[in-house]
């Protein structure tokens, strides 16, 4: 069945929901993609201590790309008519990757922040390459087991309580960490008496503020799936369903932009943006 047999089967909502993922994934391209692809440019050409210290956002943005490179395949799919089934494919793998891969990442530079200022000594012992080298490959292979459920033919009800128990995890490891890593930053550290107290606590507002907009938009995803879009899933409309799904998307795209403009801004390579 190609699109031009599946529009005729489609009802306003589905052709509604299909145009407003287009024009999601192709606003994710024209931004994401050279974000992303700058984003690892900028790590891979620097020095083997820069990609030691950035693996997590360098595994990061190239699971964005990846998603790019999908989104892309799934716009041409449905604009050339290709075969619907495939479309539908592509599309459950593609949604099963977005949905596993910014948190597992996003949790990882989490926990790696928390470990670095609440327990420095701990941090120190697991800095070298290896630990995190392992961790990455962990997390990869876990990405490649979620994205082929679709495979297994689960029942809605399973995969809405799967989507709401990992997105219930991953909410909570980012709250309990952004949390306490704030926590910390706001106290007064032992040196904050001395003639560099001032710069001390310059560093300190600008990590506060960069940490407060990655857990705003990291939690708010994840509250978004765990108490809006796997309960619509499990108990209303189609219509009702197709709805949140934009909205949700659309927050998860929105949130595509943020992670390397903050780390853009981090190393200094948005001179513009200043809070």
């Amino acid at each position: 069945m190609n699109l031009s047999e599946a529009n005729d089967t489609f009802t306003p909502d589905f052709r509604t929901f299909y145009h407003g993922v287009t024009a999601l994934l192709a606003c994710n391209l024209l931004v994401g993609l050279p974000a992303n692809v700058y984003v690892v440019w900028h790590i891979a050409g620097g020095a083997g201590r820069t990609l030691a210290s950035e693996i997590f956002a360098f595994s990061l943005a190239i699971s964005e790309i990846l998603f790019c490179i999908w989104s892309f395949y799934f716009m041409i799919h449905f604009l050339l008519g290709m075969p619907a089934d495939v479309g539908t494919v592509v599309l459950e793998c593609m949604s099963q990757f977005m949905f596993i891969s910014r948190p597992t990442f996003q949790s990882c530079i989490c926990v790696e922040r928390y470990l670095a200022v609440v327990h420095p000594v701990v941090f120190l012992r697991l800095k070298p390459l290896r630990y995190r080298l392992a961790w990455c490959v962990v997390d990869w292979l876990l990405m490649l087991l979620y994205c082929v459920i679709p495979a297994f033919h689960l029942s809605t009800i399973h995969l809405s309580y799967a989507l709401i128990s990992k997105s219930l995890f991953f909410l909570v490891v980012m709250l309990y960490c952004g949390v306490r890593v704030l926590c910390v930053l706001k106290q007064p550290g032992p040196g904050d008496g001395d003639g560099d107290r001032e710069s001390r606590n310059s560093i300190k507002r600008k990590a506060f503020k960069v940490i407060m907009i990655t857990l705003v938009f990291t939690s708010t995803t994840q509250f978004l799936q765990v108490f809006i879009l796997g309960p619509t899933v499990l108990y209303a409309s189609q219509q009702a369903v197709l709805q949140v799904t934009l909205v949700s998307l659309s927050i998860n795209i929105v949130s595509v932009f943020i992670t390397p403009l903050l780390y853009l801004h981090r190393v200094g390579k948005l001179p513009c943006i200043k809070f």
